[in-house]
């Protein structure tokens, strides 16, 4: 595998991950403010940083040799080869992906499971405990972070093709 190889695979999986973490973390998130109390200026914030972080993907995902050129990230090495064993690319981007799944189902469980328990909680009391409270909007993106979390992880090996194709 060659040094630019490498820089490839961890722009991509660098890209997959901030990715997910915009989509299901800073826009529902700011989202929820959003419909609180609407302002123009929150409104103009939230599409900046939509669109910021969807042309930050795009590159990193799409355009990694670009990234790699502008950054010079494969000049200064002794040796044009980095010797890894038996990984290639693909075997790299596969741990990678489950990695990354394994993280979205790790952060979010615990959230899931509390905000489930709250519920449950406040439904046998019949009176809403203000220790308990529920954020359903927190509750819905970490249910939907854990089933991506399992999407990832199930079909590892199709992510991986298709990210070492692109």
């Amino acid at each position: 595998m060659t040094k630019r190889d490498l820089f490839r695979i961890l722009i991509k999986v660098f890209g997959l991950y901030s990715g997910i973490l915009t989509l299901f973390t800073v826009i529902p998130s700011n989202t929820v403010n959003l419909v609180y109390g609407f302002d123009i200026l929150l409104l103009l914030v939230l599409l900046s940083a939509v669109f910021v972080s969807l042309g930050i993907f795009i590159t990193l995902i799409f355009k990694t040799d670009s990234v790699i050129k502008f950054l010079k990230l494969d000049t200064g090495f002794d040796e044009e080869r980095i010797d890894l064993g038996n990984l290639n690319n693909e075997s790299i981007l596969k741990l990678a992906i489950v990695i990354i799944g394994g993280f979205l189902i790790i952060e979010n469980i615990p959230d899931i499971l509390y905000y489930t328990i709250a519920e449950f909680r406040n439904k046998v009391n019949q009176f809403e405990n203000t220790a308990f409270s529920v954020n359903y909007a927190s509750w819905v993106i970490s249910a939907i972070n854990v089933v991506l979390g399992f999407l990832f992880v199930g079909n590892y090996k199709k992510l991986a093709l298709y990210l070492v194709k692109s």
